[in-house]
């Protein structure tokens, strides 16, 4: 299996690893980037220039994304190189559109002013309006749209494509034969319960929801929010979003397998021993050592 890294700099240079030591590599449905690290074997380069860093696994180009750090060192008379590196698109957590209301909004509308290196955005149709909040982020802004259009919550398709509607996926099958490891995890630890919203006057509790799936599991977590001028036409669904949100990939069904098959976010996994059908893949992790390649699919059974 082929397995390397390349770094660019600002000039377009070229710099190639392919001594690979150890990687690895995550992606999952509600992680608006993707996140690498690896370690090669590699003499010390100067790397002061380099500002975009590629990562392929049999020539399919996963990962692209800017130097979070790169750590150049000797051990036992070997030089080696560390990378760590997220997806240009973790740059929408860290720019701040004008806050204030946006009408007749588009996704790409939204991100029109801002210069995200090598992000791309999906063709949406315009909704009536998104309010944008004082200090909220760009990717805050795309999933208030998503969850206006149509429900759901915006992903990353490739490298930076951002998407907020699911995409015909690719059909993936895992043998049992392949298998490592297969289960199920429960996170509970971010489940809210019951919100309690302030409106316009500042009196609390005018706007509450609750959560029966947390009530039943006594998970009994009240918070008291400001009044959200995202959903001011809808407050109750303003709620709703909240409550979906901290359910977040709250079940996962998951399956680890040796190898990798170019699997995405939102292609549909079945495995065939029958825990799995059928059901889109929001998670994937995939690490390699010494030339072995273990991929970890998940899905989940959340609100969303």
């Amino acid at each position: 299996m082929s397995i390397y890294a390349e770094f660019r700099d600002s000039s377009g240079k070229l710099y190639a690893f392919t001594q690979c030591i150890s990687f690895f590599f995550s992606k999952e449905a509600y992680t608006p980037y993707t996140y690498f690290e690896g370690i090669f074997a590699t003499v010390p380069i100067d790397a002061g220039e380099v500002n975009r860093v590629y990562f392929y696994i049999n020539n399919k180009n996963i990962h692209l994304g800017l130097v979070d750090s790169i750590d150049f060192y000797r051990k036992n008379n070997t030089d080696y190189m560390k990378i760590k590196s997220k997806g240009f698109t973790s740059l929408l957590c860290q720019n701040q559109p004008e806050p204030g209301m946006n009408t007749n909004v588009t996704l790409s509308d939204i991100m029109s002013g801002f210069s995200i290196p090598y992000a791309t955005y999906e063709t949406t149709e315009a909704i009536n309006y998104i309010y944008v909040k004082e200090g909220s982020t760009l990717w805050d802004a795309a999933a208030n749209l998503n969850f206006r259009l149509n429900g759901g919550y915006p992903y990353i398709e490739g490298t930076n494509h951002v998407r907020v509607t699911l995409k015909d996926p690719a059909e993936i099958s895992v043998n049992s034969k392949d298998v490592i490891k297969s289960g199920v995890l429960y996170d509970y630890m971010k489940i809210v319960s019951h919100l309690h919203m302030k409106d316009a006057e500042g009196t609390y509790n005018v706007f509450s929801r609750s959560s029966q799936y947390a009530i039943d599991r006594n998970l009994i977590r009240h918070k008291q929010i400001p009044l959200d001028m995202q959903y001011l036409s809808d407050p109750d669904s303003g709620l709703l979003f909240k409550l979906n949100y901290s359910m977040r990939g709250c079940r996962c069904r998951y399956v680890q397998y040796a190898g990798y098959a170019g699997e995405d976010l939102n292609d549909t996994l079945t495995y065939e021993d029958g825990s799995i059908s059928a059901q889109r893949i929001k998670r994937i992790e995939i690490s390699g050592q010494n030339g072995i390649v273990k991929t970890l699919l998940g899905v989940y059974e959340d609100a969303f």
